[in-house]
């Protein structure tokens, strides 16, 4: 079995109700659908706070010890899906989390890279969601809020795992709340694929 963690975020300025969080639900109840894959689902909705995401991060990493990471955030402005390609070494400034807090430096890591890749197959899920006829793109800007902070911070983690984040838009008549779960259960079953062909290979 491979495990794979999948993570939404809750509530934050602006979205009272993140449809990312009902992502996880959803998912949570198609455990046995992916355990027929061979594939272990483990979901997890994080909080929309500067201070909790990076230690949060490592400690879902140590008690779960995925095999995989999705994570899916909420890209309020967008209106389809978009498979992030990379993260950046920013975060704003003036961006309050669910708290009331702003980021305290420009930066997420010092001395970090500026650029980290995403290690999920995303061309390969574009191709399978348009095949679904989900429409989706691919992106080079993950923004400088928290899907950002979560993609880099789980990219710098010190086990080079396959790490990836998906923005999703408001869900609506299209892509629909339903089309948007078909895609998140696409891109964790090509993720698997990808996963197990690495393994094949070394």
């Amino acid at each position: 079995m491979l495990t794979v963690l999948a993570t939404g975020f809750g509530a934050f300025p602006g979205a009272r109700r993140n449809p990312s969080a009902d992502l996880m639900a959803a998912l949570e109840h198609r455990k046995a659908r992916f355990a027929s894959f061979g594939i272990k689902i483990e979901t997890r909705v994080l909080p929309v706070l500067y201070a909790e995401i990076a230690p949060r991060l490592a400690k879902l990493a140590a008690e779960v010890k995925p095999d995989a990471i999705l994570h899916f955030g909420l890209a309020g402005r967008c209106e389809t899906i978009s498979i992030e390609t990379r993260a950046c070494n920013r975060v704003s400034l003036s961006a309050p989390d669910t708290g009331g807090a702003r980021a305290r430096q420009s930066c997420l890591a010092r001395g970090g890279a500026t650029v980290l890749r995403a290690r999920i197959p995303a061309a390969q899920i574009r191709a399978a969601l348009r095949r679904a006829g989900i429409g989706c793109d691919l992106s080079r800007d993950a923004g400088s809020y928290l899907c950002n902070m979560a993609l880099y911070h789980s990219l710098a983690a010190p086990a080079p795992i396959c790490v990836g984040f998906i923005h999703i838009p408001w869900p609506a008549r299209h892509p629909s709340f339903a089309e948007i779960v078909r895609a998140a259960e696409i891109a964790v079953l090509e993720t698997a694929v990808a996963v197990r062909r690495q393994r094949s290979a070394a």
